[in-house]
């Protein structure tokens, strides 16, 4: 793997893991996970959404809504861990970005699609004036051609001086590692800021796409404790680490991820569902997205029948 000295690892359990238990870790437990998270050597923690997700559940937990006592909580606990917050611009306000600078957000990462992008820009600008690392976070990236894309990124590089990191998210687990670098190539021919990549296990390629993301110019990479994430998952953490100190790495310990991966195990009771694991395989496969699930569920019920 090329350049693996500037990879930087982003812990996504807490907020993308919510969608596996409604946002409900209590805070014990994100509190243990927190330190153990800091003490493997992973670089950031994403701990929450701000203000929730693009669709809204009921009952959600503090996961799901990055409170300023929340925030302040895990900033008086870990003072030295870089804490991460995921917001849509439709969620939040400026005082929302204010409030977080001010407890203690060291990243703030915006969810980007082609129908939100001004007041994302304008946002982001607001963020790198208060202080905080800033990340486009371009959303279904599946579903978006290339030309399109090159017009995104053509549009957020004329904000190069304000953001950090451009992510790509494979949000419907429909990418192979031939177009994780024909994404990756059409990004940086495109702009020079750095580039994250996001993956889901849909057909069982995070790994493979995390890399291929990595050979291609990516030196952040997102993955969750036993993959646990929306839909069937994230790229596991704990696997992730083991192939990096495997190649060389001595960044990272893979044994404070094992302890708090058999936690996780034990607290969330962690298990697939087999119809809903089905179902998320045709996702990816048919480039579904989470929020239409059912389309699968559909296409597995007329096969059982």
């Amino acid at each position: 793997m090329k350049n693996i000295g500037d990879l930087k690892l982003i812990d996504v359990t807490l907020r993308d893991g919510g969608y596996r238990n409604n946002f409900g870790f209590c805070m014990d437990y994100i509190l243990e996970h927190a330190r153990l998270i800091q003490s493997s050597g992973v670089e950031y923690i994403e701990i929450a959404y701000r203000n929730g997700s693009i669709v809204h559940y009921e009952n959600m937990g503090v996961t799901a809504y990055g409170s300023n006592e929340y925030i302040k909580t895990l900033k008086y606990e870990l003072p030295d861990m870089n804490l991460v917050v995921i917001a849509h611009a439709v969620n939040i306000t400026d005082a929302d970005i204010y409030e977080m600078a001010e407890h203690g957000v060291a990243m703030l990462r915006f969810c980007l699609s082609t129908n939100n992008v001004q007041e994302t820009l304008r946002l982001i600008c607001l963020a790198k004036q208060c202080g905080m690392q800033t990340s486009i976070n371009i959303v279904r990236i599946s579903s978006i051609d290339l030309p399109t894309l090159a017009s995104l990124v053509s549009a957020i590089n004329n904000y190069r001086d304000v953001i950090d990191v451009i992510y790509f998210a494979d949000s419907n687990g429909n990418l192979t590692p031939d177009s994780v670098r024909n994404i990756a190539k059409e990004i940086r021919c495109g702009t020079s800021i750095e580039l994250g990549f996001h993956a889901h296990d849909n057909i069982g390629l995070a790994m493979s796409n995390s890399i291929a993301a990595v050979e291609h110019g990516a030196s952040f990479i997102d993955a969750s404790l036993l993959g646990m994430g929306k839909g069937i998952g994230n790229l596991k953490l704990e696997k992730l680490v083991a192939y990096l100190i495997m190649i060389g790495s001595d960044k990272y310990s893979i044994v404070p991820l094992l302890q708090m991966a058999r936690k996780l195990r034990s607290y969330s009771g962690f298990s697939e569902d087999l119809d809903e694991y089905g179902a998320d395989i045709l996702c990816g496969l048919f480039n579904f997205p989470f929020t239409e699930r059912t389309k699968a569920e559909v296409i597995l019920k007329c096969s059982a029948d």
